[in-house]
């Protein structure tokens, strides 16, 4: 589900239970037969925060990822929307390229030219988050040496 909503390991589909991973705690909700994915975020330290997201984004506690139902689903369903993803001018897959990249202790990802690396429970509960804007020289080195 993209960045730092990235769950690491399967889950139970039992609504109202805090499931535990290294990226934060995981939960689903159910409500009349809607079911939503949840992350409960950490606190996060960013180390240059004229880079980071808007405050509103950054001073979340829980955010809503995902919603589903337990309908089965063709794949024929999905055909229109995803072309639609891959095509579309406004579609932010259009607009800039994405690379993202789980290591051992965190995640990376380098959406255009802005990096965002995050190493998860850095210390006391809170997770590190640096954010760079590279400049065009160091894109091709970057994506060598850390993807």
């Amino acid at each position: 589900f993209g960045m730092a909503y990235q769950m690491w390991q399967p889950m139970e589909l039992i609504s109202g239970t805090d499931q535990p991973q290294t990226p934060g705690v995981f939960r689903f909700q159910e409500e009349n037969g809607t079911w939503y994915l949840e992350k409960v975020k950490r606190k996060q330290w960013v180390l240059n925060p004229s880079t980071s997201t808007s405050p509103n984004v950054e001073n979340e506690v829980c955010r809503r990822v995902y919603l589903f139902t337990l309908q089965p689903r063709d794949i024929e369903e999905f055909r229109g929307c995803n072309a639609l993803l891959q095509t579309a001018p406004n579609s932010k897959f259009v607009l800039k390229s994405m690379c993202s990249l789980q290591t051992a202790d965190g995640i990376r990802e380098l959406v255009g030219w802005k990096l965002t690396e995050i190493k998860y429970n850095y210390r006391d509960n809170m997770d590190l988050v640096e954010i760079r804007i590279l400049a065009d020289e160091e894109l091709e080195k970057t994506l060598k040496e850390k993807f």
